[in-house]
């Protein structure tokens, strides 16, 4: 991706299939906004600033798709563009020959890295690096106590927004101080353990200190329900604000980075890991959601 100074280009696709991210009875106006929500929660995990989108679906058969709901979910993804400053610029539309064949959308983006600290990578956490994560996580597939939604399926992981207003924050903020980040699709267990590996640390998370989301009871749900999209990050600096960014979206530390310690010593327990109240130390690496 180069480092932002000499016109690299951040590049991104992503995609969303009933039955797997939505259900048949989402909304269209949903699944149009989850579609392109989920890369530019990408494009912010980078330090990144959206430039433009294309967009590829594949109907269902006519019969089961009208060519009203056609127009709709063009509508739909042209409204998000509008919505999160990243207007669709093109794409292409096929039909299952299956009449049971589901609707998909893939969703291609194209970013700006950071202008000044380039783009932020998951590979550069560093021993000694505070662990944080904005907002909170857990239970994206169940509406919060306030919400009613009227369909199966529905929660914060169809109207979440992408935290690139947060990601530019910290970015103009922390400069080289932000050392690594990305966002929690997978859950934060599954995530960070791929950021753990990709940096050679171990991360060692302190489950008294992960953000349960409202109506979330039980720290593994925080650890593995996935499709939260908020950010993990590492740096340095502590402390950090309570809040950050226009929205004063709340930061939590959760944990620190620590060495890999040789062959077979304690370490073995994984690349990631959660301290819990007793003592007790969980490798929670593979914790987490399967989009496959």
């Amino acid at each position: 991706m180069g480092d932002g100074r000499r016109g690299s280009l951040l590049l991104k696709v992503d995609q969303v299939i009933e039955g797997r991210h939505f259900t048949s009875q989402t909304p269209i106006s949903l699944i149009g906004r989850k579609a392109l929500a989920r890369p530019l929660s990408d494009i912010a995990a980078a330090g990144g600033t959206p430039l433009c989108a294309l967009v590829a679906a594949t109907l269902p058969a006519n019969s089961r798709f009208t060519h009203e709901q056609v127009i709709q979910l063009v509508d739909a993804v042209h409204d998000a563009g509008g919505q999160f400053d990243c207007p669709v610029v093109g794409g292409d539309i096929a039909r299952h020959a299956d009449p049971n064949g589901p609707l998909q959308l893939s969703v291609s983006v194209v970013g700006r890295p950071h202008a000044l600290r380039g783009p932020v990578l998951r590979s550069g956490v560093r021993v000694g690096d505070f662990l944080y994560v904005t907002g909170e996580l857990g239970g994206s597939f169940r509406a919060a106590p306030d919400e009613t939604f009227g369909f199966p399926g529905g929660g914060k992981h169809l109207m979440f927004t992408p935290r690139l207003a947060e990601a530019k924050w910290l970015a103009d903020a922390l400069g080289d101080e932000l050392h690594a980040m990305m966002d929690i699709s997978d859950g934060l267990g599954r995530d960070a353990g791929r950021m753990a590996r990709r940096s050679n640390v171990v991360l060692e998370l302190d489950a008294s200190r992960i953000p349960l989301a409202a109506g979330v009871q039980d720290v593994r749900s925080a650890l593995g329900d996935g499709e939260d999209y908020e950010l993990l990050f590492a740096s340095p600096r502590a402390p950090m604000p309570a809040t950050i960014g226009p929205n004063a979206t709340p930061v939590r530390l959760i944990g620190v980075a620590s060495a890999r310690t040789g062959e077979h010593e304690e370490w073995d327990r994984g690349d990631c890991v959660v301290r819990w109240p007793d003592g007790r130390i969980e490798d929670i690496g593979n914790v987490g959601w399967d989009h496959g």
